[in-house]
């Protein structure tokens, strides 16, 4: 009787432990930001020291920015010691090291956040032009539910281990993905029965193939020349000609999409062939872990 009751006593030890690890193993909520849909592309509102500033919630880019108007309106003194170029498309934009003091996003607020300061191209909201952009290295550290459909965007702090879910009460995927040099999540996705490597970039209205991958797989210079002019606006306001071709199909984990139309061009990335833009995520759910090296997608079905 003694034996069984320490074993008894073993098990349920044996279960809190593993209940507290899983507890631990949660992510916690940090902030729920409030979206602005521009042409599908996020818009997000935060403060930096102490003043109200938009900026373009973008995955896509390697660092966080702002434009140098901006700067000078929120008192950030730039340094341009060392010499710094931000990409874009077809081209690069000078760029200086800078400190925010405070990036309050409301519930949250963020301490000495380094950042760039360029003379970078950005569409205007209601009239007046972004103040910048939200790159990936700051969010490189976090766990963010993008919820585009709903114009909501959550950032968690992760916890001490590998998260294995999102925090979601319905179906999801689960796919592993590489974080580059770059801070991006870039994972495989299948286009037209040809393995690719993708990212999520929420700062692009259009998912965009490289142009050299869409001659590996088959697109012909002939075919492209019949498709309809795309052309692409970058940071540095380049216009980059690219062309919208019609692709069979395009199979992200299980989730299977047919004729989709994919801007092509030349992107001159280090880690992806294919960018799903906001015109994927405006109907998609998705859960990037970045420490986990994870990526969540809600299913439909």
């Amino acid at each position: 009787m003694k034996l069984l009751v320490g074993a008894l006593c073993t098990l349920l030890l044996v279960i809190a432990a593993n209940a507290a690890a899983a507890q631990q193993c949660r992510p916690a909520r940090l902030a729920e930001l409030p979206v602005t849909l521009m042409g599908n592309v996020p818009i997000v509102t935060v403060h930096i020291n102490g003043a109200a500033a938009t900026l373009l919630f973008d995955t896509g880019a390697e660092r966080t920015v702002l434009t140098a108007t901006a700067a000078k309106r929120l008192r950030i003194e730039p340094h341009y010691e060392y010499a710094r170029r931000m990409r874009s498309l077809d081209s690069a934009v000078a760029s200086g090291d800078a400190t925010v003091r405070s990036l309050d996003f409301g519930t949250t607020a963020f301490r000495d956040v380094a950042i760039l300061v360029g003379s970078v191209s950005l569409p205007n909201v209601g009239g007046k032009p972004l103040d910048g952009l939200l790159g990936a290295d700051f969010f490189s550290s976090f766990e963010v539910d993008l919820d585009l459909e709903h114009r909501r965007v959550t950032l968690f702090q992760s916890p001490p281990c590998p998260i294995s879910a999102p925090a979601w009460n319905t179906p999801y995927a689960t796919i592993k993905a590489n974080l580059s040099l770059h801070d991006r999540l870039f994972f495989p996705v299948l286009l037209d029965a040809h393995q690719v490597d993708a990212l999520i970039d929420t700062g692009a209205q259009l998912t965009t193939l490289d142009a050299d991958t869409a001659a590996q797989l088959g697109v012909t210079e002939a075919e492209l020349a019949r498709d309809p002019d795309a052309d692409l606006r970058g940071a540095a306001d380049e216009v980059v000609k690219a062309r919208a071709h019609k692709f069979a199909r395009l199979q992200i984990d299980g989730e299977i999409l047919r004729d989709q139309v994919i801007v092509v061009t030349r992107l001159n990335l280090q880690d992806a062939d294919l960018v799903l833009g906001s015109d994927f995520l405006h109907w998609q759910r998705v859960w990037l872990s970045y420490p986990s090296h994870r990526i969540f997608l809600q299913r439909h079905s």
